[in-house]
């Protein structure tokens, strides 16, 4: 967006550059966080006894992308999050005050998604008692911020867009503060990246941990009966 677009009036105070280096640093945090921290645990939390060794192969695979999925999901929700904030620094300066507040809101946002997705889970359980529903946080979060993804786009890429602006979007995601943000940002396609991101997440995780097992003639792990044996361990 040029000084001439700006919704405000006002000169960009963000550089291009600075929100696709921020969303790159997160997700590559979230990666790593995934893959080295958060996933340590092992791929799921299912009894690799259940399957035969032809699935547990298959799902080890497929839970890599599954894992990916979490982490690229996080880390644009994370971006999503703390952008206000970077353009806030431009305009009056970084303080820790500022800074403490931006983990806050980025801590408050990751749980309350997270919450709803473990709420869900939960529900799931209760609806269908022989099924297992993963509960490791990193799936919990993951999930939390991809289900918040369709939402999203929703709103980012709602037809409204064509005929109010490109920045109508931004300003149904974050109110006030999407207005004031789009007219800080010399770019505000970042945004609209972080969004495709999300979404791509949602539809690889969906991919990986459903229809590829499905189509490869094995269930998904979280329909893998609780105490059925799947087959031969061996």
């Amino acid at each position: 967006m040029s000084a001439a677009e700006s919704p405000l009036g006002l000169v960009p105070v963000v550089p291009r550059y600075v929100p696709f280096a921020l969303l790159l640093v997160l997700e590559a945090a979230a990666l790593g966080a995934w893959f080295l921290v958060f996933a340590r645990g092992g791929a799921d939390d299912f009894d690799p006894e259940l399957r035969c060794a032809r699935c547990a192969r298959l799902h080890a695979r497929t839970e890599a992308f599954g894992r990916a999925a979490d982490a690229l999901a996080a880390g644009a929700l994370a971006f999503l999050v703390l952008l206000p904030f970077v353009a806030a620094g431009y305009e009056s300066g970084v303080t820790f005050a500022n800074a403490v507040l931006a983990a806050s809101a980025l801590a408050g946002v990751m749980a309350i998604f997270a919450a709803a997705d473990f709420l869900a889970r939960v529900a799931a359980a209760r609806i269908w008692p022989r099924s297992t529903w993963s509960a490791q946080p990193a799936r919990i979060v993951g999930g939390g911020a991809r289900w918040f993804g369709v939402f999203l786009v929703l709103y980012l890429f709602h037809p409204r867009d064509a005929v109010m602006g490109g920045d109508a979007g931004i300003a149904a995601l974050f109110g006030a503060v999407g207005k004031r943000l789009a007219a800080d940002l010399d770019s505000t396609s970042a945004i609209a990246v972080a969004a495709g991101i999300i979404a791509v997440a949602f539809i690889l995780a969906l991919a990986s941990r459903w229809i590829v097992p499905l189509v490869s003639g094995s269930l998904p792990t979280a329909l893998v009966p609780a105490h059925e044996p799947h087959g031969s361990a061996k």
